[in-house]
């Protein structure tokens, strides 16, 4: 019964595969086509050397190794060096032109990719490791590349020679042409069978090449960790576990591919076999020249490599298969989080933001968020306090639209964030976030990230109100200070001044806050707050706080429990209310004073 289901997946995969190659050919070579058809050629007239070599052969052995001809010997050893030498310029422009092709293919398929992968929303990333995402770029990509191009090359250029090098073979003797095409088709079928086993292992290869990617990173990222929890061995052994993984994936995949070479070899010799046996008793029958069966003979070695090569096509392009699966299963995801098809740009005239009834689930079963509404007015300040996991930081990610809510709106001066475009949303809003992004650049370009066209001078003064520039003046190029990764060699309160600055930079008339202050010490923390005070003069700012004494002034403040909103008021009324927000401010200050 497993076999009969077999045979009826075939003709699916075989349909699906079709498609798939047809849709590279599509999206990434038909617009090349000038190129191809240079290329494909470039590839005809090259391989038609091969035959022309070969029938050289016939007046070697006719008219000097047995007429003894010594005059037509110089004549066919030039005529053999110019075939080569013609051979070379054609083969080496053909690849020079499938080069330029293939790069720009690459090129294309990557940024495709690239431009999809920063157009998902946020809950994307969450779904889909490093890994994953970062082989599409490089094996995944190359793959594809190989199947399409490199299989052109080999179909194009290799069955041509095959296809001349068999009118030669026929050419010179019908009879046994035919009996060599009895024979070599035999060896197409466990060939076959071989690809199709090398497109599911080429698929496990590459699903493994992901997680060893991912534990390299991840071990690396969290080092300090690893190390002061010592579990260097823990991660040693995954490792270890993983490697022997691949390499039993990487061995089989050899086996498979090793496999292809004898089985053409094997049926190579039973043709010259059967080649050598018909062709001697034409000689001695004085039906054939020895010149004649010299060319068929050498016609048959010199199709062998290229017949080797065709065969193996099918295997290569079942692997390409799999890369077209992955990369095209990532290129076919559409974001959640995208605009309406009649959004219009979001025009902020006073900033009024209106939360009403939102409520919201990760999983879509556990909600964080249940019936929430918030509302600031112009020029406010409103806080948002509660314990870590009670919801603050959902609420926020619904102004920039990381997130939708499950239920409920977001309005801005009376428009629906859902109704307007992403990008003018978010030039409209200024987040700063608890966990710092910096990228691997100077840190004046760090601050100027978002607002290009910013003045050097603006850059100073923003790293000024973020209390920043004292710092960066210190460092040795100052503000031509190239970062390494995430920031490193800074502490983290300068990482989060350096965000601040980006976000004042930036001017937007909303801003978002959460925890900004957060890995600051009391003294940048008040520089800091100052500034962030004068910025908030005259924006509306929504700001979420762990330490209650840099909210002290927010216009209103929501306390958060379990995803609701438990109270609301002045910071005196919510004192005056003796609830949790009471208990919060009772518990840090009883710490500070201690």
């Amino acid at each position: 019964m497993a076999f009969v289901k077999k045979n009826k997946d075939l003709p699916a995969l075989t349909k699906d595969s079709v498609r798939m190659y047809k849709r590279v050919w599509d999206t990434y070579i038909a617009r090349k086509w000038r190129w191809l058809v240079l290329a494909v050629l470039l590839m005809l007239i090259a391989a038609s050397f091969d035959a022309l070599l070969v029938r050289q052969l016939k007046p070697i052995f006719d008219e000097v190794f047995i007429d003894k001809n010594r005059a037509s010997l110089g004549t066919i050893g030039l005529t053999i060096l110019a075939l080569y030498f013609l051979k070379g310029v054609f083969s080496y422009s053909q690849s020079l032109v499938m080069t330029k092709l293939s790069i720009r293919v690459i090129a294309d398929m990557q940024r495709d990719v690239f431009k999809r992968l920063m157009r998902m929303d946020i809950a994307f990333y969450q779904g889909h490791s490093t890994g994953e995402i970062l082989t599409r770029f490089t094996s995944d990509v190359a793959m594809v590349k190989d199947a399409v191009l490199n299989s052109l090359t080999t179909f194009v250029k290799d069955s041509a020679s095959v296809a001349f090098l068999v009118v030669l073979m026929f050419f010179q003797s019908f009879e046994m042409a035919c009996v060599v095409f009895f024979v070599f088709p035999l060896g197409i079928y466990p060939v076959a069978v071989c690809g199709r086993k090398m497109r599911k292992k080429t698929k496990k290869n590459q699903e493994a090449g992901e997680s060893f990617f991912n534990l390299v990173t991840q071990s690396f990222k969290g080092i300090k960790i690893v190390k002061s929890y010592c579990t260097e061995d823990k991660e040693y052994e995954e490792l270890d576990h993983m490697i022997v993984k691949m390499n039993k994936l990487s061995f089989s995949m050899a086996c498979l591919h090793a496999l292809q070479s004898p089985l053409m070899e094997f049926f190579g010799g039973i043709a010259m076999a059967a080649t050598l046996g018909y062709g001697g008793y034409q000689i001695m029958q004085g039906n054939m020249s020895p010149g004649n069966f010299m060319v068929f003979l050498l016609a048959i070695v010199a199709a062998y490599k290229p017949m080797k090569n065709v065969a193996g096509l099918h295997m290569r392009m079942q692997m390409g298969v799999a890369g077209m699966q992955r990369l095209f299963s990532m290129l076919d995801i559409e974001p959640t989080i995208k605009d309406a098809p009649d959004a219009k740009d979001l025009v902020v005239s006073k900033g009024r933001i209106e939360i009403q009834n939102v409520s919201f689930s990760y999983d879509g079963e556990r909600e964080v968020l249940h019936d929430v509404s918030v509302t600031v007015e112009p020029d406010q300040t409103v806080a948002l306090v509660g314990h870590s996991g009670s919801g603050k930081s959902t609420l926020i990610n619904f102004m920039p639209r990381f997130y939708d809510p499950d239920r409920g709106r977001i309005l801005i001066d009376g428009q629906d964030i859902r109704g307007v475009t992403l990008e003018s949303l978010r030039r409209q809003t200024a987040y700063v976030s608890q966990d710092v992004i910096l990228f691997n650049d100077t840190i004046k370009n760090n601050i100027r990230y978002g607002t290009p066209d910013a003045t050097d001078e603006e850059v100073v003064a923003a790293a000024k109100a973020a209390a920043a520039d004292t710092f960066i003046r210190q460092m040795e190029n100052g503000y031509d200070t190239v970062l390494g990764e995430q920031g490193s060699g800074l502490s983290g309160g300068q990482r989060q001044m350096i965000s601040i600055a980006r976000a004042m930079l930036k001017n937007a008339p909303i801003l978002l806050l959460d925890e900004a202050t957060s890995a600051l010490d009391s003294q940048s923390e008040k520089i800091v707050q100052d500034s962030l005070e004068v910025l908030m003069k005259g924006r509306t700012s929504l700001v979420i706080a762990h330490r209650l004494s840099t909210i002290i002034n927010a216009d209103r403040i929501y306390v958060f429990n379990e995803g609701r909103i438990e109270d609301f008021g002045t910071h005196e009324e919510l004192l005056s209310h003796n609830g949790i927000y009471a208990q919060l401010y009772r518990i840090q200050f009883m710490k500070k004073d201690q």
